[in-house]
């Protein structure tokens, strides 16, 4: 837009509200109505049909501090204080001779010269009498304003336009009297403003439409100041919202109390200083929301005194409410200048911004040229006497710009944000594919990390430091939070694109809670934190997505463990309205009102120095909502800060009869979700053991799961390998198992209610190490934190489900074969061992011959026979893993004591203590290891030499075997790396290897008890196994 158009637009615009004036003035100005002359006004030639009335202006009688009506006192006679006086115009002059004053009383009158033959009823408009009147009509009183008097204690004031009603009845003259008493108002006194004289119908519609006029300003007013006290509140705390609605609430009450109406001295009982106190006011109002609204775009030089303005501003808000109206009217002068100065400030100020930005400011201009032209024409008016019904249209029309100026740069404001709410979108999926991508991409280098940190921590572990050893474990933890975080984001894409699939299914909510919390076990990092799980076996089934919701526990329950420190993490569940409530409850930090309104949404933490140290993305919570309400449940949240938090969640519930089939402990197999196998419909009893070709070498399996359908399936799946099978329904039953008879591999469940898959895992690793029983765990989630949790615990190897049956297949076959490995591996150790022991062994023995033959024969001839019986039972052992019965064990003992005590004389002595029958069958070389680590490694170290006690207890299902001697026994030290195999290493062999094979067996290896000086003692324990067993 050029500015020759800006010129034309400004021009016509300009026209076009002086054209509006003038026409208003023209249709309801009556220019060539006659005026009173002395008292009196002929109107018999006035037409009174054009719709219009007139004013009595001109000269009226006026007699002061007298009454002309007979109903009031009178000083003296009427003509003696005849004068005239100009209405609309004050009496100050004309009270007294010679003296200007405002209080006083006095009559006014004015003859009115009619057509006898109308019959048509008049009207009298009184807009403002000083300050309070009655008026007579024909020596009738028609109205009054307040209550007239002849001193200020007799005198309410009271100035409210009113009308009054009359008709002519024959009369050629009408009187019109106006009595009036003012001694509140400092001003002219008297009648000040035109009244008007017109038939009744005419009186009433001018009235109306002049207070519709103002009606309807005042309505534009309000509304913007509502709407902008309403932006203020809803939107943007933008302090010139406030000023914007003063200003259009003052200039409201400022035309609504200053116009000719008075409206809110009719809606409001306001008295008379009041209403000139709420005036003056709005007058401060204006002036003061009109500089404060442009205080940004004034000059530099202007905004220093603004502060003082401010200060003046409330100065004189408080004297116009503490002043009485005589006091208010002699300061009145500063008021007009509170006013009137912002007033010019503000329009120099607009029409400098409005010309600089032009284009942008076109319709600002064209507000300020209504609002100064408002102002011009109510100068002019005010000055020339012209006397016409309030005129509102450049008011509205100001109004109106304003508002269209807001509108326009409302849609200018819309549009951009609009823009940016694309740009927004494409920056957020920009970004939701870059952390997609470096999710991807930090993967493999952090698990690089991850991997070499853990490896340089084991290998290193005995000559780090401990500082170094801390180090190293967090970088272990930042990389496995950052490893969370990752999978986080790769969850949030998938909600996000709407690619999650939920494979519902009914299970048990107990079992998936007591696995979570033992998945969450490693994760507590030393905190004194109680887990506890208040759900009960038998609660109702849920139909959802196994998988899904061990991540919604987990998110839940790992933010409650995380912003705990100590206390307790309890998860309890409910039944409500046919859905499953679960309620996580912590004795954590708490979460404020604030920003628990908002940790639902991504990308969200609450500002506490806890969720700083902590870090992440915020996205657990946010991805759980989602899961949650993908399930067509609810995630809610309830807090106290420094208290704790509460999460409830809900979810479907399981229909009765699927819960009634899995009660009973029999289903219709079909295809499982778990583990996608089809197989036939068959009850399933919990605790049988499968019987298919039972054979010695068969690998013995212990499947463990809640879930008979899932024990049925695993079998189908193994039953075409030769395996022998026994299920259980539970950790502790497991372990009852293996503590009854040997197995080659446990398969186990993860999610198990009361002792989870992780549990049992520990409290097997406990007795066996991963090479003496494997244990593979089926888990439905293939989660970093899961696997490792697993691998933590003690698990060889894990299988997702749903299993794929080549698959579990595989690494069945893989884990008992090394299982079969390790088996071999102590054979060929145990034969190796006995390889070592003949050579030295014979060697010494020899020699012992060679010099008893010299000595004695006959002592020569037995340790002949002895060393025969020695080597006739070592040569026995065909197998080393076989059993054999004690007798045997026992005759290889003696020999080699016999030997030893011959070639050490009094150094060795050997006592028995034995309860037990000699056909208990006990894996071979057990005790002679025993016999002669004392020999060699305790009493033979002393130069006195000791006794050996060999001890063998029946109990009822096992017996006890101890070896004790009372040699140079060992450090503590010592003993605990007795059993521990060390590379390049040989010492010990022989124990260790007895150890191993035991608990082969047994589950249980050698027990050792020793102190410095006070000798050794060795036992083991095993079960009872006769020879024709």
């Amino acid at each position: 837009m050029n500015k020759k158009k800006i010129i034309l637009i400004v021009s016509l615009f300009v026209l076009l509200l002086t054209g509006l004036r003038i026409f208003w003035l023209d249709i309801l100005n009556n220019t060539n109505q006659p005026y009173a002359v002395k008292g009196q006004i002929d109107l018999r030639e006035w037409n009174f049909n054009d719709n219009h009335s007139i004013t009595l202006d001109g000269e009226w009688e006026f007699y002061p501090y007298t009454w002309l009506v007979n109903e009031k006192p009178s000083n003296e006679a009427t003509g003696k204080n005849l004068t005239y006086i100009h209405v609309p115009e004050g009496w100050d002059s004309s009270l007294q001779e010679g003296k200007v004053t405002p209080y006083g009383y006095g009559s006014y009158r004015l003859k009115v010269l009619v057509n006898p033959s109308d019959n048509s009823t008049y009207s009298i408009r009184v807009p403002s009498v000083r300050s309070s009147s009655e008026i007579y009509v024909n020596g009738r009183q028609l109205s009054k304003s307040g209550k007239i008097g002849e001193n200020a204690d007799t005198t309410i004031a009271k100035n409210i336009p009113y009308s009054a009603s009359f008709e002519v009845n024959g009369h050629s003259e009408i009187e019109i009297i106006v009595q009036v008493a003012n001694y509140k108002d400092s001003r002219n006194g008297g009648i000040i403003r035109s009244i008007k004289l017109g038939k009744e119908e005419v009186i009433n519609r001018e009235t109306q439409f002049s207070v519709t006029m103002q009606q309807m300003v005042a309505l534009v007013f309000l509304i913007h100041a509502i709407y902008s006290i309403i932006l203020y509140f809803v939107g943007n705390k933008d302090n010139r919202l406030l000023y914007f609605s003063l200003l259009t609430f003052s200039t409201m009450l400022y035309y609504l109390l200053g116009s000719d109406d008075k409206l809110v001295s009719y809606w409001f009982p306001i008295n008379y200083d009041w209403g000139f106190k709420l005036v003056h006011l709005s007058m401060v109002g204006i002036g003061f929301s009109l500089l404060q609204g442009i205080k940004q775009w004034l000059p530099h030089y202007l905004r220093k005194p603004l502060f003082w303005f401010n200060i003046l501003c409330g100065v004189a808000s408080m004297l116009a409410i503490m002043l009485s109206t005589r006091y208010l009217i002699t300061i009145q002068l500063f008021y007009i200048l509170l006013f009137a100065i912002p007033m010019i400030i503000t329009i120099f100020t607009m029409i400098r911004k409005s010309i600089k930005e032009i284009r942008s400011s076109i319709f600002l201009l064209l507000a300020i040229i209504a609002f100064v032209n408002n102002i011009a024409w109510d100068f002019l008016l005010l000055t020339s006497g012209i006397k016409v019904i309030f005129y509102p249209f450049d008011l509205i029309i100001t109004m109106a710009c304003l508002a269209i100026l807001w509108f326009k740069d409302y849609a200018q404001v819309y549009a951009d944000t609009k823009a940016l709410a694309v740009k927004l979108q494409e920056a957020d999926r920009l970004k939701d594919e870059f952390l997609a991508n470096t999710s991807h991409e930090l993967r493999n280098p952090l698990h690089g990390i991850l991997n070499m940190s853990k490896a340089v921590l084991e290998r290193e572990e005995t000559i780090l430091s401990d500082n170094s050893i801390k180090d190293l474990e967090t970088v272990l933890s930042v990389g496995r939070r950052m490893s969370l975080m990752l999978n986080d984001l790769l969850d949030v894409m998938s909600l996000k694109e709407n690619t999650t699939k939920l494979q519902l299914r009914s299970f048990s909510i107990h079992t998936i809670v007591s696995g979570v919390l033992d998945m969450l076990y490693f994760m507590r990092e030393g905190k004194q934190v109680e887990l506890i799980n208040q759900i009960p076996k038998d609660f109702p089934k849920v139909m959802a997505d196994e998988n899904r919701v061990i991540q919604i526990v987990f998110n839940l329950l790992h933010n409650a463990v995380k912003y705990t420190n100590e206390g307790h993490v309890i998860i309890a569940g409910h039944v409500k309205n046919n859905m499953v409530e679960i309620v996580i409850s912590d004795t954590g930090i708490g979460i404020d009102n604030e920003t628990i309104q908002r940790i639902f949404e991504p990308y969200e933490q609450g500002t506490l120095s806890k969720a700083i140290i902590e870090g992440g993305f915020g996205l657990g919570l946010s991805i759980s909502k989602r899961l949650v309400e993908l399930h067509g449940g609810t995630l809610q949240a309830r807090s106290v800060l420094g208290k704790g938090s509460e999460f409830t969640f809900t979810l479907p519930i399981s229909n009765l009869s699927e819960q009634n089939d899995t009660e009973d402990g029999s289903s219709s197999l079909q295809t499982n979700k778990d583990f996608d196998v089809t197989t036939s419909s068959n009850h399933f009893n919990r605790s049988s053991t499968i019987q298919s070709i039972m054979q010695t070498n068969r690998p013995k399996l212990l499947v463990v799961d809640d879930d008979p359908v899932n024990l049925r399936v695993i079998e189908t799946i193994l039953s075409t390998e030769k395996y022998d099978l026994r299920t259980v329904t539970s950790g502790s039953k497991a372990l009852e198992e293996l503590a009854c008879q040997k197995f080659d591999l446990v398969i186990s469940d993860v999610m198990m209610p009361n002792m989870s898959g992780y549990e049992l895992v520990r409290t097997i690793r406990k007795q066996l190490s991963i090479t003496e029983l494997p244990v593979l765990l089926l888990t439905a989630r293939g989660q970093a934190q899961d696997i490792e949790n697993g691998f933590l615990s003690g698990a060889n190897d894990y299988v997702m489900k749903p299993v794929d049956p080549l698959e579990l297949r595989s690494r069945v076959k893989a884990l008992t074969d090394v299982k079969q490995s390790v088996q071999e591996r102590l054979r060929m150790e145990a034969a190796w061992l006995q390889a070592q022991i003949h050579p030295h062994f014979l060697f010494n023995t020899l020699n012992a011959i060679m010099t008893l033959n010299e000595i004695d024969t006959e002592r020569t001839n037995k340790l002949l026979e002895a060393l025969s019986d020695f080597l006739r039972e070592s040569f026995k052992f065909q197998n080393i893993d076989e059993l054999v019965p004690l007798e045997n064990e026992l005759k290889l003992v003696q020999s080699y004591l016999y030997i030893q005590q011959e070639r050490f004389g009094s150094r060795i002595s050997a006592t028995w203590e034995l309860e037990v029958s000699s056909d208990i069958m006990i894996p071979s070389l057990t005790i002679q290891p025993l016999i002669e680590n004392a020999i060699e490694h305790g009493i033979l170290k002393r130069v006195r030499g000791g006794n050996i006690h060999i001890q063998i207890l029946d109990y009822d299902t096992y017996i006890e075997i101890t070896v004790s001697d009372n040699g140079i026994g060992m450090k503590e030290e010592t003993k605990k790396q007795l059993l521990v195999r060390r590379q390049n290493k040989s010492t010990g062999v022989g124990l260790l290897n007895t150890d191993l094979r035991l608990k082969q067996h047994y589950g249980a290896g050698l027990q050792i008890n020793s102190q410095p000086n006070q000798g050794t003692s060795i036992s083991f324990k095993i079960l009872k196994k006769k020879v024709d067993e």
